[in-house]
């Protein structure tokens, strides 16, 4: 359980120091790389809550410190909620992390 906490804090740390000079997708780049150094028995899952909780919060942020109504309108174009949108938002980014980790714990197996 410990290896699963620091697995997850450190992908989400890498994933955000990565974001904030590359494009969004460094943080299949950060998932891999931790996944495949730092292994746990849930590698998926890990990734998948790592980058999910970082780009809730991101997103959570930027809604709310922001003057403007972009999610308002962005959620009116696609015809939701926005909720939904951070739900859905937040569902893209952990899935990427949680397949990217998991594809790196899959580069190197000991035996």
């Amino acid at each position: 359980m410990k290896e699963f906490i620091i697995q997850v804090v450190i992908i989400a740390l890498l994933g955000y120091l990565l974001e904030l000079f590359f494009p969004w997708w460094s943080i299949a780049i950060a998932a891999a790389l931790v996944g495949t150094f730092l292994r746990s028995k849930a590698n998926f899952w890990a990734g998948f809550m790592g980058i999910g909780i970082l780009w809730l919060l991101a997103s959570l942020l930027i809604d709310l410190t922001s003057p403007s109504q972009l999610a308002d309108k962005v959620a009116g174009i696609l015809m939701m909620n926005k909720i939904i949108l951070l739900i859905v938002t937040t569902l893209i980014g952990a899935l990427v992390g949680g397949f990217a980790c998991y594809t790196g714990s899959l580069i190197v197996r000991r035996q």
